[in-house]
């Protein structure tokens, strides 16, 4: 009889961990890439563009390689996936919603402004109607243009990228605001620790609109959020959510470190709506302080706006 053989332990590794990678690049969306050109570049994650005669990614893309390597160590990963850069004129084939430019992503893939964003540009608009001397900290981190793109593009797409993560493994979480409060957190986390050049362009534009106060806002409870999200929130009471957000990841992570952001994942992912039922506030909070940590369980709780 012909003695058994044992496969050689590097191709059992080396094939297993193939099949790991395919399956993980069969998540991405690549329906979306048709018709855009394919950037040559080291990075490990595939770079598409509308227009390859703008060349403007350069630092948005090293950033995201940076973030990519933080997150992966954090969350105990090797995502897999694309970013896309799309002109204005083009958005609305290519992105998931409007306006142009805004940040988004979905299916494995980051898809970011190639032009200046809508948004950035009616930001911008709106400061320059206000008196020069409450402009001076955003002049000094911004330019004296005030160019949010530095905010819009360079910050959030961090924050998009964080999104994926979670998107990865499950896309109906228990509240939108805790999933929108994970990309935040992750996004703090990796510039405090791995970024300081970016620090001051992430933290001062929040940081004046927080100072701004409400008035911008109709809508303030995290059950509004929940039930309006973004597509029923005007673009500015949208933000001020996002800025309450960023306030709370900021005491968080400052407080806890980024050791909460792992336990965040795999809370959203175990309780994910296509794996158990609705939580109550109350079993929320509840799950929330014993499975994550009681600063995301006092949310609910401290919430200003009832």
């Amino acid at each position: 009889m012909k003695k058994p053989t044992l496969m050689n332990p590097i191709l059992v590794l080396l094939f297993f961990s193939t099949i790991g990678i395919k399956a993980q690049e069969s998540w991405i969306d690549n329906s979306k890439h048709s018709g855009l050109i394919e950037l040559n570049t080291d990075y490990p994650f595939k770079v598409l563009v509308s227009n390859d005669t703008t060349n403007n990614t350069t630092e948005t893309l090293k950033n995201m390689n940076n973030a990519k390597l933080y997150f992966d160590k954090t969350f105990q990963t090797n995502l897999k996936f694309a970013v896309l850069f799309i002109e204005n004129k083009k958005w609305n084939t290519y992105a998931y919603f409007p306006p142009p430019g805004l940040p988004q992503a979905g299916s494995g893939n980051v898809i970011l402004g190639l032009d200046k964003s809508i948004v950035s540009m009616e930001v911008e608009k709106m400061l320059k109607k206000l008196p020069e001397q409450h402009l001076g900290k955003l002049k000094s981190v911004y330019g004296n243009n005030i160019d949010l793109d530095l905010f819009y593009r360079e910050t959030l797409s961090i924050h998009e990228l964080a999104h994926l993560y979670h998107f990865k493994e499950g896309t109906k979480p228990q509240r939108k605001w805790l999933q929108e409060l994970f990309a935040t957190m992750s996004m703090y986390a990796f510039i405090k620790n791995n970024c300081n050049t970016c620090y001051d362009l992430m933290d001062t534009y929040p940081e004046f609109m927080i100072a701004s106060g409400d008035q911008m806002a109709e809508f303030k409870t995290l059950k509004d959020f929940e039930e309006k999200y973004v597509q029923k929130l005007t673009p500015q009471n949208y933000e001020w959510f996002q800025m309450q957000f960023y306030k709370t990841a900021k005491s968080i992570i400052d407080s806890k470190n980024d050791t909460v952001l792992l336990k965040l994942l795999h809370f959203l992912i175990r309780t994910d709506l296509d794996k158990t039922h609705k939580l109550s506030d109350i079993e929320l909070t509840s799950r929330l302080t014993e499975e994550v940590g009681k600063e995301m369980g006092d949310i609910l709780t401290n919430w200003k706006y009832k």
